[in-house]
């Protein structure tokens, strides 16, 4: 019979390297042990309600189920979700508090003003796109306008047919006015509204020429008739309205599709990020996260945490030009 193997000081530190070396490399998997453990709470901007909220709630309780605890929303509302975005700057960085944000909050905030009081870059840790939505460009039936064409040569002889309504200042829609102005040797007017849906209301009863909002927004009053869409200002025709063609196709600068995302503070484990992911992305699958945004006119867009990395990236650098070319002086 062999004798027993002592394990000699040169053995035990071999093992102990090992074990070392092994747990260097697995670090975030050991921060995600756990995870969630409590409550998580999604952080939304806009009023309880609105298209974004109820999409965020519709989300956070898919989410519910896979992560098997409790996933509530909280609005922080106003300044165009810089509340909500401050808020979860101040957040532990466990991934229980989380950010559900549209486009104008991440890409057109910091670029518009000087101190919105957190930095999409360094502050916040991307989990993944939750939603695109496209713009479009309406008319109302009042104003004897049928294309965009037509709007461009109206706003060249008839003052009125040159205020174009947007949803906000400072925003998507007025800044792509300002590149089709420059495009088109004209000047179309940006007037601002508190939101889509007086600016909408307006358009409908014929005291507003034209406007730029969500195509959601107006969908129900142009099969109503009551307005007409005549271009959508984003990159793709929307399958809900096949023959309206985009800006693009017609030769005209603009650019305003839209997207809502989710966040978590910086400094969130990887590991934790990713499982956030994974589940935001299964949520987005689901039957009745599609049918709820397909009746909201937002169309579902799983992606990885880098993919909203990119996309944020790619929007900075084709508005930031714009937006310092249109004199806007930040506040």
């Amino acid at each position: 019979m062999k004798a027993p193997i002592t394990p000699t000081r040169r053995h035990l530190l071999g093992i102990a390297a090992c074990a070392l070396t092994l747990a260097a490399t697995l670090p975030d998997a050991r921060a995600s042990d756990g995870f969630p453990g409590g409550p998580v709470r999604i952080l939304v901007g806009f009023p309880a309600g609105g298209t974004i909220d109820v999409v965020t709630r519709q989300v956070a309780e898919q989410m519910r189920e896979d992560l098997g605890v409790p996933v509530t929303v909280e609005n922080p509302t106003g300044a165009g979700g810089q509340l909500a975005a401050q808020a979860l700057k101040r957040a532990a960085p466990d991934g229980r508090t989380l950010m559900v944000a549209p486009d104008h909050t991440a890409v057109i905030i910091p670029l518009t003003l000087a101190n919105p009081g957190f930095n999409m870059t360094t502050d916040f840790a991307p989990v993944g796109l939750v939603a695109n939505y496209a713009g479009a460009l309406a008319v109302s039936q009042a104003s004897g306008i049928n294309d965009l064409p037509g709007l461009i040569a109206a706003s060249k002889t008839q003052p009125a047919a040159a205020n174009v309504g947007v949803a906000a200042a400072g925003s998507k829609p007025q800044f792509d006015l300002v590149a089709l102005s420059k495009q088109q040797q004209t000047t179309l007017n940006a007037v601002p509204y508190r939101g889509s849906v007086p600016m909408v209301q307006d358009l409908a009863g014929g005291h507003l020429s034209a406007g730029i909002t969500a195509l959601g927004d107006f969908l129900e009053f142009h099969r109503a008739g009551k307005l007409k869409v005549i271009a959508m200002v984003g990159d793709r025709r929307s399958p809900l309205l096949p023959d309206v063609p985009t800006a693009k196709e017609l030769g005209y600068a603009m650019q305003t599709d839209f997207w809502v995302g989710m966040f978590a503070p910086a400094g969130t484990p990887k590991a934790v990020v990713e499982r956030l992911n994974q589940s935001l992305n299964k949520a987005l699958a689901t039957a009745k996260v599609r049918e709820r945004m397909a009746g909201l006119v937002f169309e579902p867009k799983a992606s990885t945490p880098a993919e909203l990395t990119e996309r944020m990236a790619a929007e900075t650098k084709y508005w930031a030009p714009i937006i310092s070319a249109s004199g806007w002086v930040k506040q």
